[in-house]
């Protein structure tokens, strides 16, 4: 593989300007494909097999179209009614209707529910034709804008649910772009030099751009949430950056010790390169085993960041040696350039000199001094990040959780104020095998309505006669007596046509109710279960056999008490529903989270066994031996607890403001292990893989500590620094999944790069010794051979001076 790669590095330095025209090429059919196959991205999570997901598809079945999404809109006043207003809100309400993606609004003033005893809150609710997630952002700003123009000092118009759109404006903002800028300001300092710092962002950048548009050209086969896209960014433009860093820094070394610029990139391929496909192979394989959690979103999120991976490290081994071609002697400048053309003259030396007067190297010593010392303060600093673990709540996003600025927020409070939190928590309970409705049903339907129709009918007529007996009093001369005369016929005719139509009315309710007659029953023994408010029928299939029944809780969508409720209308279905032949099942958004939260959950444990497991082996095979790999894990281990407990204190607790606080959204936790993942092997094979090719030469288990850290430190700073830089340039993201992303990620990086893997690691290599080396003869037969550095260079190692450590050992 090394030499193929050498090979391959050599022949596309010279053949520069074809790489180029090729990746060029291929960014023109993928953009082309993206711009004429675009499908807008959707923030619809479903997982199938889960309680709700298996529900709502039964409700599609039973009752097409019902299923879609909804939104509220809220209406509140400080001192008159609501309906003091009707006059202004209705004709608004009609205007929302027009909106093209909307199949209905139901007013305030038409649904009593939907009143507030004090008449000072009510909520429209809108119905769209499109599913949760899915529905277009024009649909939403229409009727953004409708809302926002009645907002005045005495009526307030805010908008809940499906009518917020919970997909990203942008994938780059101004956070982003200062991320970028402190990468390139790193590279610079790495460097020395713009055009070699430039190289690596430009790189970068080409890969995320044939990432996300490879992506879109596949959006009309596949679902692409509203995350996947800037996640792809995020990890496209780090690692990115990362990869060709490693090589550019390789291939200046290569020049400095005297190799010709064709001759050093293809080295530099061959080894760094090398390294580069074996780290990226990591990072692919921990995304892309994402989708046997079987989770459809999670799969897309996962395929799609693997596939920004495999972009990255292709166009890192490809077109970084046709750009270094291009650039020719003009790649480095000042110092550097006087010290590879004075290497150049002198010609290739046969050792690898190692300064004693560089930071790296005197870190490293003094760690290998004092290592007891080095792992207490690692371990104690990683333990206080990772200390907020322990209070780790799971969930998705709700508009409980919103930022107390937003106007979901503001609805979500108005309507808990005003109807009690469960308003914002309603569960929809489909029923099967309802009993058939029955004549004595359909008689006791009848009776009602009838008797409370004949007492509107009473109240009407006494308040009409009341009237005629008032004008009868007043009309004192023949003209008024003749009116009387003429308003008493106009009534009884008028009134024969109004009772002829509230007949036909009268009817239409009574066959309407008494469908709904035996749903209400169970309806009523629902409403009896605890911690619930309210159960009402909503609607029946036209067989009556089934129907949905809306339960509204007394507790809040994230309380631990609604998903009791859940739980226990599943499992006691008989009890619940007062029938036991009747089946239920139990659906809406916080079932659906409920399941989701739980399924992740569930997945967690299983996901980080399924890593750790494969840290094993990868590390083994690396670097043939048994405890190298188990004190990579463990170090791992110890990152994931930082980068999880850091989450929790930012945006569970709330610390430093980045976000509301609120439950961590549930795939945060799998997704971030596996990133986290490939990125800590991707430092531990850069790192590791200098001491043990010091090692390999001078079986000296403490030189290569020093001198192999010392070689691989400042490359991994660099591109820690730059990781750090970029992820955290997330965190202004407006897409609270990115901005968790993009938080926890930069901690787990610089956790995981300057704690665990330059400090905590060399410090444990020094106490094993030699036996950091060892594995058993019969293990090192089994395992494959495979080099991630490459073919192994010539030469030796020559120490420029020896450190005072290395004179006490001699003496």
């Amino acid at each position: 593989m090394g030499n193929f790669l050498d090979k391959s590095g050599s022949f596309l330095f010279r053949k520069k300007w074809w790489v180029v025209g090729f990746w060029i090429l291929v960014l023109g059919i993928v953009g082309a494909g993206a711009a004429t196959l675009y499908k807008p991205p959707s923030s619809a999570i479903s997982i199938p097999g889960t309680q709700a997901q298996v529900t709502i598809d039964r409700v599609g079945q039973l009752l097409p179209g019902t299923g879609n999404g909804s939104g509220q809109i809220v209406f509140h006043t400080t001192s008159k009614p609501v309906s003091t207003f009707q006059n202004v809100i209705d004709p608004a309400l009609s205007k929302v209707k027009g909106v093209s993606g909307v199949v209905s609004v139901v007013s305030p003033f038409v649904n009593p529910l939907a009143m507030s005893a004090d008449g000072k809150t009510a909520y429209a609710i809108v119905q769209f034709e499109k599913g949760t997630g899915q529905i277009d952002k024009a649909t939403l700003a229409g009727i953004a804008g409708i809302t926002n123009s009645l907002n005045s000092p005495e009526l307030e118009v805010e908008r809940a649910g499906n009518l917020i759109s919970q997909q990203p404006e942008e994938l780059f903002g101004l956070s982003e772009i200062i991320g970028l800028v402190i990468a390139l300001v790193v590279l610079i300092m790495t460097f020395g030099a713009t055009v070699s710092a430039g190289m690596p962002l430009l790189i970068a950048i080409t890969g995320v751009a044939i990432s996300i548009a490879g992506l879109f050209s596949l959006s009309q086969v596949f679902d692409i949430s509203a995350t996947t896209p800037a996640l792809g960014s995020m990890l496209g433009l780090a690692v990115g950056i990362d990869y060709s860093l490693f090589i550019i820094s390789k291939y200046r070394t290569l020049l400095m010790e005297g190799y010709s610029y064709n001759t050093a990139a293809g080295r530099a391929i061959g080894t760094a390169g090398n390294a580069v496909i074996f780290a990226a192979s990591t990072v692919i394989i921990a995304l892309a085993a994402l989708s046997v959690v079987n989770i459809p979103f999670m799969t897309t999120m996962g395929l799609a960041g693997a596939a920004s991976i495999a972009v990255a490290a292709l166009l890192s081994v490809t077109l970084t040696p046709a750009v270094l071609g291009i650039a020719g002697t003009k790649i480095f400048g000042g110092k550097t350039a006087k010290k590879i053309a004075a290497a150049q003259e002198r010609g290739i030396e046969s050792h690898h000199t190692i300064s004693h007067h560089t930071f790296w190297y005197k870190w490293g010593e003094k760690i290998t001094r004092h290592p007891i010392l080095a792992i207490g303060f690692s371990v104690i600093l990683v333990g206080l990040l990772a200390f907020p673990v322990t209070d780790l709540t799971l969930g998705l996003p709700n508009d409980q959780y919103a930022a107390p600025s937003t106007t979901q927020r503001k609805a979500y409070d108005l309507l808990a104020n005003a109807f009690g939190v469960g308003y914002n928590a309603p569960l929809v309970v489909l029923v099967e095998n309802v009993p058939p409705v029955t004549e004595t049903d359909r008689a006791a339907v009848r009776s009602t309505v009838t008797t409370e129709y004949q007492k509107q009918v009473d109240a009407a007529s006494q308040a009409q006669k009341a009237q005629f007996d008032k004008q009868a009093a007043e009309a004192t001369t023949p003209e008024l007596q003749a009116k009387l005369q003429q308003d008493i016929a106009a009534a009884q005719t008028e009134g024969k046509k109004q009772e002829q139509a509230a007949q036909a009315k009268l009817e239409a309710q009574i066959a309407q109710y008494a469908s709904l007659a035996q749903l209400s029953k169970i309806a009523t023994q629902l409403g009896k279960i605890a911690n619930v408010k309210m159960a009402t029928p909503a609607i029946v299939t036209a067989d009556g056999s089934s129907g949905l029944i809306q339960i509204i809780p007394d507790s809040a969508p994230s309380d631990r008490k609604t998903s009791d409720l859940i739980t226990y209308i599943r499992n006691n279905q008989a009890a619940a529903s007062g029938n036991p032949t009747v089946k239920l099942g139990v659906t809406g958004y916080t079932a659906l989270q409920d399941d989701i939260s739980n399924k992740l959950s569930d997945a967690l444990p299983i996901y980080l066994l399924v890593v750790v497991g494969l840290s094993l082996v990868l590390l083994m095979i690396a670097f043939r031996s048994i405890l190298v790999p188990l004190k990579a894990t463990l170090g791992f281990l110890l990152s994931v607890m930082a980068m999880f407990g850091s989450t929790v204190a930012v945006f569970q607790w709330g610390w430093f403001g980045l976000a509301s606080p609120g439950p961590i959204i549930s795939f945060i936790p799998i997704i971030g292990t596996g990133i986290l993942f490939g990125l800590a092997m991707d430092y531990e094979f850069f790192l590791v893989s200098s001491m043990h090719e010091v090692y390999s030469k001078t079986r000296d288990a403490r030189r290569a500590v020093t001198s192999g850290f010392s070689l691989g430190a400042k490359v991994v700073t660099a591109a820690a620094a730059i990781m750090v830089a970029v992820f955290g340039g997330f965190a202004g993201s407006a897409d609270t999944n990115i901005k968790l992303f993009g938080v926890s990620l930069a901690v787990g990086i610089f956790v995981d790069a300057f704690i665990v893997r330059m400090t905590l690691v060399p410090a444990i290599m020094t106490l094993l010794g030699k036996a950091s080396w060892w594995i058993p003869g019969w293990l090192d037969k089994v395992l494959p051979n495979l080099s991630i550095e490459g073919e192994v260079e010539e030469g030796d190692f020559e120490e420029e001076e020896d450190s005072e450590i290395e004179k006490a050992n001699i003496a």
